[in-house]
């Protein structure tokens, strides 16, 4: 037997990272404008109470006098999906038409034996398995012709959390493996709606300084028009709901006339306590706690997963307070501690822990469930915390999903109430295996999830603020006349003070009124909030209210088949939601026929995994390296793949190298397949300098840094502080940023460590002298 072709061959650990909105050459490994341009890019963004609706439109040049194929890739947000994606055939639009997996996967190859040139776009690189953990897209765009444009049109759906009465809303335009892209032609249109009033509305993102056209209590539009933009950071928006309006239940509505069923979303703003007139705050009334941080240091969270994992961590122990206690455990495939019990969370103590974590080296695979055991074994004093950063991939121990969060919970279910740690789950990267992290999460604690470009402070604060919090309990949503509602679902995993609670429902027929209520425990009081409203017959001023029933009714489905495993009933309905409603699933595909050509994955070089999906047939894969390495692959059977690890030695020159896979099946036979990777080593040349060489404890310290190449980021870092991201500063001409020196350090001489991470992820550093008097 003749194996099936290898689906995404050579497909690396992080390669689920993605630069959004770029189009790459089908013979080229990176963007490359003297090839593809990005003539226009439009974005038009409707934030509609929580609910955020992105619709993306492109046009890329091709400057070349062939025809060209191109690989175009984007990378979403959060529980983001994607609800329409289209390519135009010179002045004929495309659209896509959601099909079940497998069926668009039978049409996409007739189509291709018929050489007729067809689309594919799909969640995850192999099966709904992987499906079910993927935040990105990749097409394979096919043809551009000579000298002509391609327009390529998507739009996605993701919530908005609310956290402490506030909100950042994020696209990511910031590039994360390639350079930065430069649009010919930039418009962003802006839509802010909410039932709660928007008490402030700001900005953050400098690229894109929005102009706002309208403003009232309960709507914001905004626009901005550039030429000649670089795409250099996520465009970015904060704005805070009324603190007066919290405690209050608002209800928007749906129907389309004469139809059934109508939907309904119902929220209510979570009021924070105020302290008591001359008590004490919340943070500082809480009992000592012990926090035990699980580190994953293992081969898959390199480069900037590893950059953002430490920032974590070290706002995480800076947080704590010295009558706190903490540990910090490093793991791969096996635990390194960094004390044999938890410590005070003296300063001393903690800058100690933070250099265990720099001079530690990741290497290895990922044991999740010996890493778990460890941290449960330390959380026997205090108030227990668990904190887990990680991208959650598991390669070793229990690696399937669902047996290994049962496993989890049976572990804590072992403990008294009382010793049963608040599980903190903080996911890494594009790649996270973020149905496994929101189950562990599901055990008495929370989750939050970092892709690899956003900017991470506002979810960081937002995370960490939890730690001593316990969330609202059994936070309930009754209508009357209950008979009249069905299928409602919470949005939310978790709910604490100043947050956002909100559920989504369907209503059968009209009413004139019904009543919404919402009960739980709130700080050990009995909370009731109420509110009376109509259900229309017709209306459709939020369009996108159907979408987020179906979407939270297939979520429920999938956290099924996760626990479960796999049922005809559960797909078949994921499917017909996805086709009713229109957004793509781990079971469902956009199909575009005649003339785009879509991939789920690119290739990329580099990373230290190499992984492959062959045929049942094979019992063998063995990969023979350039520089004499072989290595047998391992077949993971709940994955259906076949991977190794590996790391190319220090001194390869750079440029492309190819890979052997020999492949054996049952019966003897042998095939071979070569694959290429590239290495590209030189390193970036930094020259950092300080506004002021003397400065006193307390003060902020001004630095400046010119490097060499693209840096994707600069951070610099003094002892004791929070690190700062360094940023092209236009005015300055060079990247600029501040440190405020802790006004406990003692007079001295110190050092200023910048480090400098250029896009293939080689590190550049310097150190500047610094006097604290």
């Amino acid at each position: 037997m003749i194996p099936r072709c290898l689906i995404a061959s050579l497909a690396f650990a992080v390669c689920a990272r993605a630069d959004t909105g770029v189009l790459i050459p089908g013979d080229r490994q990176q963007p490359d404008p003297a090839v593809f341009s990005l003539n226009e890019m439009a974005l038009e963004i409707l934030i509609d109470n929580g609910t955020a609706r992105v619709r993306v439109r492109q046009i890329f040049g091709n400057h070349s006098a062939k025809i060209q194929e191109g690989v175009y890739q984007f990378a979403l947000p959060d529980k983001a999906t994607v609800s329409d994606f289209a390519v135009w055939d010179d002045v004929t639009r495309i659209p896509g038409v959601i099909l079940e997996r497998r069926r668009a996967g039978e049409i996409y190859e007739q189509a291709k034996a018929q050489a007729i040139d067809p689309g594919l776009l799909q969640m995850g690189e192999r099966d709904a398995a992987e499906a079910r953990r993927s935040q990105q897209f990749t097409a394979r765009i096919v043809p551009i012709q000579p000298y002509g444009t391609k327009r390529i049109e998507m739009e996605y759906q993701h919530p908005v959390a609310v956290e402490r009465y506030q909100s950042e809303f994020v696209v990511p335009l910031k590039p994360d493996v390639y350079g930065v892209q430069t649009a010919g032609h930039l418009t962003i249109t802006l839509e802010l709606r909410s039932a709660h009033a928007i008490q402030t509305f700001d900005a953050i993102a400098k690229t894109y300084p929005l102009r706002i056209t309208e403003r009232s209590a309960n709507l914001v539009k905004a626009e901005f028009f550039g030429n000649s933009v670089e795409l250099k950071e996520d465009l970015a928006v904060r704005y805070a709901l009324d603190p007066t309006e919290a405690d209050t239940l608002r209800v928007i509505t749906e129907r389309e006339s004469g139809s059934e069923p109508g939907f309904f979303q119902a929220q209510t703003l979570l009021r924070i306590p105020s302290a008591p007139p001359g008590g004490v705050s919340q943070h500082s009334a809480q009992p000592a706690k012990t926090l035990i941080l699980l580190f994953d240091n293992s081969l898959s969270m390199q480069w900037g997963k590893l950059e953002r994992s430490f920032a974590a961590c070290e706002t995480a122990l800076r947080s704590l307070r010295p009558s706190d206690s903490f540990n910090l455990l490093l793991f791969n495939s096996e635990i390194n501690a960094f004390a044999p019990q938890p410590r005070p969370a003296t300063p001393q103590n903690i800058e100690q822990a933070l250099a265990f974590i720099r001079n530690s080296r990741i290497r290895g695979g990922t044991d999740l469930q010996r890493a778990l055991a460890a941290g449960l074994a330390q959380t026997t004093i205090g108030e227990p915390y668990l904190m887990l950063i990680s991208d959650g991939g598991a390669t070793e121990g229990i690696v399937q999903n669902a047996k290994l969060a049962e496993w989890y919970a049976a572990e804590c279910r072992k403990r008294s109430p009382a010793q049963r740690p608040h599980t903190l789950v903080l996911g890494i990267g594009d790649d996270a295996n973020l149905p496994l992290l929101r189950m562990l999460a599901s055990n008495n604690g929370y989750f939050d999830w970092v892709r690899s470009t956003e900017p991470i402070e506002f979810k960081l604060n937002a995370f960490l603020d939890k730690i001593g919090q316990d969330p609202l309990k059994n936070l309930l949503l009754a209508v009357a006349p209950a008979s009249n509602v069905d299928l409602v679902y919470p949005l939310e995993a978790s709910r604490f003070a100043g947050s956002m609670a909100t559920w989504a429902g369907e209503y059968k027929r009209p009413l004139p009124e019904a009543a919404f209520t919402v009960t739980g425990i709130r700080d050990g009081r009995a909370l009731r909030i109420s509110r009376t409203v109509p259900l229309p017959a017709a209306g459709a001023e939020h369009p996108e209210l159907p979408r987020t029933w179906a979407k939270a009714r297939v979520d429920a489905l999938l956290e099924k088949i996760e626990r479960d495993g796999e049922d005809r009933a559960t797909i078949d309905e994921i499917v017909r939601l996805s086709k009713k409603y229109k957004f793509v699933t781990p079971y469902t595909s956009f199909l575009a026929v005649p003339r785009a050509l879509l991939r789920p994955r690119v290739i990329r070089p580099g990373d230290p995994v190499l992984r492959l999906k062959a045929d049942e047939s094979i019992v063998s894969v063995i990969a023979l390296f350039p520089f004499g390495l072989t290595k047998p692959l391992r077949y993971l059977k709940e994955e259906d793949t076949w991977q190794t690890r590996f790391l190319a030695p220090v001194d390869m020159s750079d440029g492309e190298y190819q890979v052997r896979l020999i492949l054996r099946d049952r019966d003897g036979h042998v095939y071979r397949e070569s694959k290429s990777f590239v290495i590209a080593s030189t390193t970036p040349v930094l020259r950092a300098h300080l506004e002021k060489p003397r400065v006193h404890p307390g003060e902020t310290l001004r630095i400046r840094a010119l490097v060499s190449g693209n840096a994707r980021t600069i951070t610099a870092r003094l002892y004791g502080a929070m690190p700062a991201a360094l940023r092209w500063n236009n005015s300055a001409k060079a990247n600029t940023g501040e440190i405020v020196v802790p006004a406990y350090l003692p007079p001295g001489k110190y050092t200023v460590h910048v480090t400098a991470e250029d896009i293939a992820h080689n590190v550049g550093t310097e150190e500047v002298s610094l006097e604290i008097w």
